[in-house]
């Protein structure tokens, strides 16, 4: 879940991912291109990239200790799933998170998921150099949608590959703050989109559900 960095609500990780669903699924448009992969299995994937929380869980991001985040993050990452490229999509991110902190415990599962990924790819002959670039694209998109859930003004940029089969890449702007998701260069289908995500009084949560709806507007920075 993320604690508001402004206010006493929370907005769990269900709501998190579906943020970043409704982004993947409106992904694409004449200067960036759709991956070549089914859109479901891009919304799937990026939708349910920290699958291992459950639905009104009650694990603070950037509050849980090493302890508790290893099995979340294992059971994310083991986690069955039908389609393949969306398990890839979930696979990569989650080894991403681990590769970010540099104790010895989370470089060895780094070290774990890469062999895991390695082997899954081959397994399922599936693209190393599409899933590496799809993966700016989760860690852009996350990130949005991270930072509307803290609640607080926040800044930042990810350089993607913006046209398939080619090597040039574009440093994709941002800047989120009171309910707006700006972006700059725009890499969506719609000009603007508009939507809600529901966060929750932090008295009494999980067990005492307090709704609290949070307006998002995405538009061009």
């Amino acid at each position: 879940m993320f604690r508001s960095k402004r206010r006493q609500i929370v907005t769990p990780q269900s709501e998190h991912l579906k943020l970043v669903g409704t982004l993947a699924m409106l992904w694409g448009n004449h200067q960036f291109d759709h991956p070549p992969i089914e859109n479901k299995s891009m919304i799937s994937g990026m939708g349910l990239h920290d699958r291992g929380y459950g639905y009104l869980d009650n694990s603070p991001i950037g509050g849980m200790t090493a302890e508790e985040w290893l099995p979340i993050a294992r059971r994310g990452f083991n986690m069955p799933c039908s389609d393949v490229v969306a398990d890839a999509i979930v696979k990569y991110h989650i080894r991403r998170l681990a590769s970010s902190d540099p104790s010895e415990t989370r470089k060895a599962l780094t070290v774990e998921f890469s062999q895991a990924i390695d082997n899954y790819l081959d397994q399922h002959h599936l693209s190393k150099t599409l899933f590496d670039r799809m993966d700016r694209i989760t860690d852009l998109l996350d990130r949005l949608s991270f930072e509307f859930c803290f609640d607080a003004p926040a800044s930042g940029s990810i350089s993607i590959f913006p046209r398939n089969g080619e090597d040039t890449e574009v440093n994709v702007q941002y800047h989120v703050e009171d309910g707006e998701i700006n972006i700059d260069p725009w890499p969506f289908s719609v000009d603007e989109h508009k939507g809600y995500l529901v966060a929750y009084q932090m008295e009494g949560y999980p067990e005492r559900l307090d709704p609290v709806i949070l307006p998002y507007k995405l538009k061009k920075k």
